[in-house]
């Protein structure tokens, strides 16, 4: 990756319950480092509670569970030492749900932990790439609450790039499915200061429409490969004019690997970003 020009490596994690929630994983000389600069670190050193049973839990339990959750991620960083950022897969629907609080509050904490790490370890300051869920999109439109502006702050602090998961389908006017795509992008421009500046962060999150899998869009009608190509050709320079960030394409597996795919799908980026 390091032998690619302007490439930076950027491992992906995931708040799903899974490895990283078992126990923490240190060495020993960095274990004792850290429980000498706090006491009290080692009471999160176990098992984080099970997914239920923290969204149950106070805010500032959940919210620390979180930051140890997001530590747990940069241990594994610090350990390799050959990544330059990270990848958080990703703002969930349920962030954008009735009982959202809970997920945002969790989220809140675990881009908290990847994005300071461990200063008693030496960690500093690391902002990473955050995907954000096609139906977490609608978050912007929520009531402004001091929670939600607490999110968006941490959010913001964390994040070199908001990746929106947009997945259009290949089908009507391109520019009008670019439009749509966008509407979240335009509510956090035209929102306060945080917002407007996660708005000029934010970049639009497509795969090469391919590989036909539900919820990721793409090539749903089946449309000759030229007539699908121009059409996407289409909605990418719309989404351009409207002065996202860059473009984050992922996905290419089966019918989105082959290399006349790639070469055309770049063709159509370069001039773009």
């Amino acid at each position: 990756m390091h032998e690619l020009p302007d490439a930076r490596y950027a491992p992906m994690f995931q708040i799903q319950p899974g490895w990283f929630w078992e126990r923490r994983r240190l060495d020993k000389a960095a274990a004792r480092k850290l429980l000498a600069r706090n006491s009290r670190s080692d009471r999160l050193a176990g098992p984080l509670p099970a997914l239920p049973q923290l969204l149950r839990l106070p805010t500032a339990t959940r919210v620390t569970w979180g930051v140890e959750l997001g530590s747990r991620f940069r241990d594994t960083l610090r350990a390799a030492d050959v990544a330059d950022t990270w990848q958080l897969d990703e703002i969930v629907a349920e962030c954008a749900g009735p009982r959202g609080r809970p997920y945002r509050e969790l989220t809140r904490g675990v881009l908290r932990g990847l994005a300071l790490g461990r200063p008693a370890l030496g960690d500093r300051s690391n902002r990473g790439l955050v995907w954000w869920a096609k139906t977490a999109l609608v978050l912007p439109s929520s009531r402004i609450t001091p929670e939600l502006t607490t999110f968006w702050r941490m959010l913001n602090q964390a994040c070199l790039g908001l990746i929106g998961e947009e997945y259009p389908e290949f089908t009507g006017d391109p520019r009008a499915a670019a439009r749509s795509a966008g509407a979240a992008h335009d509510l956090l421009l035209r929102g306060g200061p945080v917002r407007r500046a996660l708005g000029r962060k934010y970049i639009s999150g497509l795969t090469p429409g391919f590989r036909l899998v539900p919820g990721l869009g793409g090539n749903t009608r089946r449309l000759p490969r030229v007539e699908a190509e121009r059409w996407r050709a289409a909605f990418l320079r719309a989404r351009a004019e409207a002065h996202v960030s860059g473009f984050a394409e992922f996905n290419f597996r089966f019918e989105n690997s082959s290399p006349r795919v790639i070469r055309e799908l770049m063709r159509e980026l370069a001039p773009l970003v």
